[in-house]
């Protein structure tokens, strides 16, 4: 989840501002404990909550409790209900969703039950935060749009006006759902509907969020200098709201902006403002950015020693909060300020702890480089048909005109002509038909070409990235093992393994891939027991499912064999059933035949994450689109499923594929009966 932006709760009675001093905190603490009366109590854990909800969650969580516990006491559905959502908005940032969703679906039920549409919608808004916290986009959009509708319907009825019933805010969430999802077209309409709304009802806090949002995209984008224009826009408005929470990790964006564009003077002074704002409001994961980037102004002015001090400490919240980027950016400012001092042990140390955290530095880029020059290319051929076909067509018109005004000739020349006209449309068509055929065999070349430099860029990548992870982990297993660090060198070597099953599986589908593009490939049917074959690959994969909690089980039939090439059905069932170990997170996968017709049916099932419908579309292509992480964040190719498909089809069979998104997927081979 970017750490930028902003997810927007809703609050009832008190205001969730993490603002306040520490002194003012002690002073409601003392003021809580000594409270004269319940109502007094309630208001002031209120209060205390808001303050604590992004700082120290279970502190926040203690207080909510305890609102819903002055409600019930008081008797006041509306004060236990507020608790009650309190503690739904406290377990989402502590990060316990289904804890967090119980609690909002209670305040869900009851608001439903009393016909309150307005608070209907503020805890629909705030189950999407909750399941956007979880990163489950589905239920998050879902529950955003519902709250949409909701708040539409009661402005279009005058039941409430536009303003109070902050329409804004929810649009928001909505715009950073698509954004999590890397889809900027779709953010960027929402922030722009959530900017023009809270225009219209004079809300410059949500307007500014909004173009806070658009600056964040712009920045996803490496614009910096339209990144700034938005952020230094809004800089006044967060700090006239004294919105220290928005305000610091508006500085830290501005920092990043400056670092990026070499601007030593002001990296320092934002990553200043920010190290002293987020350390107010106890924002640690926010304050240890802005230390990241301190630290990386102290390195570009040759500030070495304050480069290493400050790094340390941005390195130690990293640390403490297991935040990767946190951690990775610290070990590089510390690798580079120790070998600028001379420093090379530690400098040594540190650069291979970087190597080992940051392991996603290198991307596709050649790929879509590629993709862009054959779009460009696409775009010219294109014009020069069309230009070919209006030349075509000018000399067809000529060539009509010279008809007409010849149309008195004699019968012998007009019969003449007509033979001649025969003649160059029958070349013509032949002509024609002959380009038509280059143009197809030049589009399949095209595409073919497209195709290699994408498997070759997609192949690189992975081996690249696990040889990489290979070799920095040799050099840090000599580094454990000089220091006798036997505990970090058996963790070590669970990496060691996982990477060496990766690229085994991944250098088989590569060689198989060779051979078929090769034309060296040629299949044997023979009769195969679809059991025996499936019994001897759960052998294999079993161990690996097991180490993820899941079971395989089979129940194909002894007497279903099939007329196929032993090779290409155990890579085809070798791929299918290593793909449902990747994609399922502790559940059952399910091996199973069928009989249709003239098919002998194997079915893969599992109870994994399923596929989304235009994924399916190019599953069974070589395409980086449709590439994807494991459940593990086990890295693909897309190869697998792309040999397994051809391997069927040249055993005269046919693959297809039943899923929907976390309802688990199953992919049915069709052979034939031997």
């Amino acid at each position: 989840m970017r750490a930028s932006l902003l997810i927007i709760f809703f609050g009832f009675a008190a205001s969730f501002s993490p603002n306040l001093s520490a002194q003012s905190i002690q002073q409601l603490r003392i003021a809580f404990e000594k409270a004269p009366n319940d109502t007094i109590k309630l208001n002031t854990a209120k209060q205390l909550f808001g303050r604590y909800v992004y700082s120290k969650v279970d502190s926040a969580i203690f207080y909510a409790e305890q609102v819903m516990a002055l409600g019930e006491t008081l008797a006041n559905p509306k004060h236990k209900s507020t608790g009650v959502q309190y503690l739904g908005i406290a377990y989402t940032i502590k990060g316990d969703f289904e804890q967090a969703a119980n609690y909002m679906q209670q305040n869900l039920d009851y608001y439903t039950r009393i016909g309150d549409s307005l608070n209907m919608a503020y805890t629909l808004n705030n189950l999407g935060v909750n399941f956007l916290y979880a990163e489950d986009w589905l239920l998050s959009s879902q529950n955003f749009l519902q709250s949409v509708r909701i708040k539409e319907d009661l402005v279009a009825r005058g039941a409430i006006d536009s303003k109070e019933v902050d329409l804004a805010s929810t649009l928001l969430n909505v715009a950073i759902t698509y954004d999590n999802q890397s889809d900027t077209s779709q953010a960027a309409k929402y922030f722009t509907l959530a900017l023009n709304e809270a225009r219209m009802v004079k809300d410059s806090l949500n307007a500014a969020k909004a173009q806070n949002g658009l600056g964040n995209l712009a920045l996803t984008r490496k614009n910096y200098e339209q990144a700034l224009l938005y952020f230094k826009s809004i800089e006044p408005v967060f700090a006239g709201q004294n919105d220290l929470f928005s305000l610091g990790k508006l500085y830290n964006n501005m920092a990043l902006c400056y670092a990026e564009l070499n601007n030593r003077n002001e990296l320092m002074t934002y990553a200043k403002r920010a190290t002293e704002v987020n350390k107010e409001i106890g924002n640690e994961q926010s304050e240890g950015l802005a230390l990241m980037y301190l630290g990386l102004g102290y390195l570009k002015m040759n500030r070495f020693g304050e480069a290493i001090e400050t790094s340390a400490k941005a390195l130690s919240i990293g640390q403490r909060l297991n935040t990767k980027a946190l951690m990775a950016g610290s070990y590089k400012n510390l690798y580079e300020a120790y070998a600028a001092v001379g420093n090379y042990t530690k400098a040594y140390e540190y650069s291979l702890l970087f190597q080992q955290t940051d392991k996603d530095l290198y991307s596709l880029e050649r790929a879509e480089q590629i993709e862009k020059l054959s779009a460009q290319y696409e775009a010219e051929k294109r014009e020069a048909q069309i230009l070919q076909l209006n030349q075509e067509k000018a000399l067809q018109t000529l060539a009509l005109e010279k008809a007409n005004s010849e149309h008195n000739l004699l019968l012998a020349l007009l019969a003449s002509a007509l033979i001649l006209a025969a003649l160059i449309i029958y070349f013509y068509r032949k002509i024609a038909l002959s380009k038509k055929q280059l143009n197809q065999e030049n589009a399949e070349l095209e595409r073919l070409n497209k195709t290699k430099d994408r498997f070759f860029a997609i192949i690189s990548h992975d081996l690249r990235s696990h040889i990489s992870a290979f070799q920095s982990s040799g050099r840090l297993m000599k580094h454990y093992m000089a220091g006798k660090d036997t505990h970090k060198l058996e963790t070590l070597s669970k990496e060691l393994d996982k990477s060496a099953h990766n690229i085994g599986h991944l250098l088989d589908n590569l060689l198989q891939w060779s051979i078929d593009q090769l034309h060296g490939y040629e299949p044997k049917p023979q009769p195969l027991s679809l059991k025996a074959v499936a019994l001897e690959l759960i052998q294999i994969y079993e161990p690996q499912a097991l180490a993820k909690g899941l079971s395989i089980h089979s129940t194909i039939d002894d007497n279903h064999k099939v007329m196929a090439d032993r090779g290409s059905l155990f890579v085809v069932m070798r791929n299918l059933l290593a793909n449902a170990i990747k994609f399922t997170e502790q559940g059952r996968i399910q091996l199973f035949s069928t009989i249709e017709e003239n098919w002998v049916v194997l079915g893969v099932q599992d109870s994994g994450i399923g596929i989304p419908a235009p994924m399916q579309a190019e599953l069974f292509s070589i395409n980086e689109q449709k590439i994807r992480r494991g459940t593990q964040n086990e890295k693909g190719t897309g190869l697998g499923l792309h040999l397994a498909h051809e391997f069927v089809r040249m055993n005269g069979g046919k693959v297809a594929v039943r899923s929907e998104p976390y309802e688990g997927s199953t992919f049915l081979v069709y052979l034939k009966h031997a």
